[in-house]
């Protein structure tokens, strides 16, 4: 039995002594306890100077989804299924994500600072950690002392100090450092409860990320190169790791049925090469963050910062090995071992990746620190040399950095906050924005932010547009950018407020945006989403009232679009047919231009979202404007009303 997790075997040499690496927590520090509640208090304080913006910042990007998740609970199953259903690149998260959001929303909604508040509390648990872990694997004040300052200082932590989304990069080390603690001390004192306690935190971090999987692979790690032990009772724990072992297997397994790997995009996997090319780029923000040419430093400062910071790390581990000092292992193995997940991420490549593996990093810098700060006066600068240096490139940057996120994040709450304000003052309204940079569209607009705080029918002003796309690589703007006829239409008949953007709020413009557009020619646009209740001036009286963003036809149907110059090349119709009508009968649709005959086309199950691409042959040339017809056949009819298809955005293609 004394080979077998969970028994005193494992621990009984060192029971009750806590001196497995040689350090009594008795005699770690003899001194007073104001000098002991300094050196756990310093390095968090260090932590929340460092991010202070990071507690005022607001919701951006990747936030506005998981905001919207509370909107979809109605009851259990509507709960169970956000919070345990895969999302995001196939990600199951409801500690970190779902639970995250769905719990703070609902009890504080859209204030910000509860959730700033939990992320700053859970990093300030990670340095606590790493202090304990750093001092119990060294037995060094200083070491101990200085891990979590460098960790802290990395700005691959800005990402998670401010935005919400990120979250998961705080809690995941938290589950990871806290199961490895309850190992040490199961091993220190034999205790059965620290191992049980280790694997259900363990089991609990599959909730959130799936970094977890690599757990037993550091504690492995922490059994061979962390501490000295017998080779039975090593050889012991390492046979209790193997069931730790075999469950992130079946995670993994059971992870990629429900939610298999993306084949396409940004997360899809590449086992090649390009592993090492990324290890490389990963290792040189480690050292050199990446943000330090991007706020001020020069290259040739950038290559310094990196070159001393690696190559002291570099040239203290050889030594420790030559010593036959193993401990270093561990620190690059937990680096390596953290990293090796996202490595594959070819097309993802971000320095908040590094939250984690950055941990141990920083513990083996510590140590050496630790190390030659006991030796003599030229020891000590030699180690002060590199750790200061990366402080001083490192903190300013941080600090820049996540005072830049919070501007963005500031921006994105005024506009937000004050749309709903907007729409609150004019109920039934559409809204239309201008100035809005592209940044700022980026963190909002590109991610739904209005839908997701319940907020419909945004648009962008066509200045907007030309605003956002006036750099490289445009963004497709047609769905938000309101063509100038339909935003001139919608003023002159009271359907539309238009606000601009200014630096702390937004300001009613309506009646001078509408002043400035008197006497432009207002051209009939060549797109028309027919769901948008500010188009229906193009459309004939047959069509039915919007619903959702789409709309029905009856059995035929007219609307109005411009003609592009030189008279467009196809005409292309996005549509739905419900699956129930389809399999009545296929739909037969008929496209008229002016009574003109364009085309004709069939609808066949199981084809429900439908695209047609109808040739204009130049039958449109010299013509500003054409009437279009819609026919459909059959139909199906309901409480006297004829129903065909479904439509969507209509347009003609120069």
């Amino acid at each position: 039995m004394s080979n077998q997790p969970g028994t005193g075997g494992l621990g009984t040499a060192g029971a009750g002594t806590g001196n497995v690496a040689g350090v009594s927590p008795r005699a770690v520090w003899q001194q007073s306890k104001s000098a002991r509640a300094a050196w756990w208090l310093l390095p968090v304080c260090f932590l929340l100077w460092l991010y202070r913006d990071g507690l005022h910042a607001w919701f951006l990007a990747d936030d506005f989804a998981w905001l919207s998740l509370l909107r979809l609970v109605r009851n259990r199953h509507d709960l169970l299924h956000e919070m345990f259903a895969p999302m995001a690149q196939g990600t199951i998260r409801p500690w970190s994500e779902r639970g995250y959001f769905l719990a703070l929303e609902a009890i504080f909604g859209l204030d910000s600072l509860p959730f700033r508040l939990v992320a700053a509390f859970t990093a300030a648990l990670d340095v606590v950690l790493i202090s304990w872990l750093t001092l119990r694997l060294t037995g060094s004040r200083v070491a101990g002392f200085v891990a979590p300052v460098l960790w802290t200082a990395n700005s691959a932590l800005v990402r998670a100090m401010t935005w919400s989304s990120a979250y998961n990069e705080l809690m995941c080390p938290l589950f990871l450092l806290s199961a490895l603690a309850l190992l040490i001390r199961y091993v220190e004192t034999g205790r059965r409860g620290y191992w049980w306690s280790q694997l259900a935190v363990f089991v609990l971090g599959f909730g959130v990320l799936e970094i977890n999987v690599v757990y037993p692979a550091i504690a492995a790690a922490w059994v061979l190169f962390g501490v000295p032990l017998a080779r039975e009772r090593r050889n012991a724990l390492l046979r209790g790791i193997v069931p730790l072992a075999a469950i992130s297997v079946a995670y993994f397994i059971l992870h990629r049925i429900a939610a298999p790997m993306p084949v396409s995009g940004p997360y899809t996997l590449h086992i090649d090469a390009s592993i090492l090319k990324n290890l490389a780029l990963y290792l040189k923000w480690t050292f050199a963050p990446e943000p330090l040419q991007r706020f001020g430093h020069r290259h040739l400062t950038v290559l310094l910062v990196f070159a001393i910071g690696s190559l002291a790390s570099l040239a203290f581990a050889f030594t420790e090995l030559l010593l036959r000092r193993f401990q270093v292992l561990f620190f690059v193995a937990w680096f390596l071992v953290t990293l090796a997940p996202v490595l594959p991420l070819s097309g993802h490549l971000t320095d908040y990746y590094l939250t984690i593996p950055a941990i141990g990093i920083a513990m083996l810098a510590a140590t050496a620190a630790g190390r030659f700060w006991a030796g003599t006066g030229r020891q000590r600068t030699l180690v002060a040399i590199p750790v200061l240096v990366y402080l001083w490139a490192a903190v300013p940057v941080t600090q820049a950095e996540t005072h830049w996120w919070f501007d963005q994040s500031i921006a994105v709450r005024t506009l937000v906050l004050g749309v709903r304000a907007a729409r609150e003052t004019h109920p039934g309204k559409a809204i239309a924005i201008e100035a809005v940079t592209r940044d700022l569209y980026n963190f909002s607009f590109a991610h739904s932010a209005f839908p997701s705080v319940g907020i419909n029918d945004v648009y962008l002003t066509p200045e907007s547009e030309l605003k956002i796309n006036s750099g490289p690589d445009p963004i497709d703007l047609a769905d938000l950018a309101l063509p100038p006829a339909v935003l001139s239409h919608a003023i002159t008949h009271n359907d539309v407020v238009v606000y601009s953007l200014e630096s702390v709020r937004l300001r009613n413009i309506t009646e001078a945006y509408g002043r400035r557009r008197m006497g432009r020619p207002n051209e009939v646009p060549a797109r028309v989403d027919v769901g948008n209740i500010l188009n229906s001036w193009l459309l004939g009286p047959s069509w039915l009232p919007p619903e959702a963003g789409i709309r029905w036809m009856p059995r035929s149907a007219t609307l109005r679009l411009g003609v592009p110059q030189g008279g467009g090349s196809n005409l292309r119709l996005q549509g739905y047919c419900p699956e129930s009508q389809l399999l009545i009968a296929p739909r037969h649709l008929m496209i008229l231009a002016d009574g003109v005959v364009l085309g004709e086309t069939r609808i066949y199950d199981p084809e429900s979202n439908f695209q047609r691409l109808f040739p204009l042959s130049g039958v449109l040339a010299g013509k500003e404007s054409v009437e279009l017809e819609i026919r459909v056949d059959p139909v199906d009819r309901k409480d006297d009303q004829d129903y065909g298809l479904v439509f969507g955005k209509i347009e003609l293609l120069p």
